[in-house]
């Protein structure tokens, strides 16, 4: 069963977020979440996997029910988050065999206004926030 964990909680300050995404083979992946007082640039470097959806279409039915209604009430305050077990976890194992848990890989989610980003990989994002 799909089970959520706020990862730095309260370290990204609560705000309606839009999305500006960067990837490439060179720096990996960078997103940044802009706001009217804050960017929070979040750096995965190098992912293994990554899938963003429109959140219009998913937030209602797409986790199943699986999500910790704490969360859902909560209006995704934490903004990013680890999950265990997960769907994507589980595509991921399918599709790389063993590779997903030979590199020891890690599934996040970022929710944002817009947007649900999932992303596989080894490393903690390196966070910076600017006002």
């Amino acid at each position: 069963m799909e089970k959520w964990k706020k990862i730095f909680p309260g370290l990204i300050p609560r705000d309606n977020y839009e999305v500006f995404l960067k990837n490439g083979e060179e720096q990996g992946l960078v997103i940044k979440l802009l706001s009217k007082d804050y960017v929070v640039e979040l750096n995965f470097g190098m992912v293994s996997a990554m899938r963003m959806i429109d959140e219009g279409i998913i937030l209602n039915d797409y986790f199943d029910n699986k999500i910790s209604n704490e969360y859902e009430k909560e209006n995704f305050s934490n903004t990013i988050y680890e999950v265990f077990d997960g769907e994507f976890d589980d595509f991921i194992k399918k599709t790389g065999g063993d590779l997903y848990d030979y590199c020891k890989l890690r599934h996040f989610v970022i929710i944002s206004l817009n947007f649900v980003i999932e992303i596989m990989t080894a490393y903690e994002p390196v966070i910076n926030i600017y006002e």
